[in-house]
């Protein structure tokens, strides 16, 4: 089944758009997640450019998280439950 955006945006732009659901639906992603996704990429790129492979690991970890609707894996890892909150 093709992925229709709103807006103007090739097919690609509209599946990054989309994060997959718990019960295996693909659902719109809000314009928050999907703002971040795009710093993440940005960020990521720059990492490519530096070499920098701790980064680039953890960078496309968060993006996979993040693509899938899921908690942040650096956040899980690394901050406690007080934290978190």
């Amino acid at each position: 089944m093709p992925t229709v955006c709103p807006f103007r945006c090739s097919p690609a732009a509209a599946e990054a758009a989309m994060i997959d659901g718990a019960d295996g639906v693909v659902q719109p992603m809000d314009d928050e997640r999907q703002m971040q996704l795009e710093r993440l990429r940005t960020v990521l790129e720059v990492a490519r450019r530096n070499g920098n492979q701790l980064f680039i690991d953890n960078i496309e970890r968060e993006i996979a998280a993040l693509e899938r609707g899921d908690c942040s894996p650096i956040v899980e890892e690394y901050l406690t439950d007080e934290e978190r909150s």
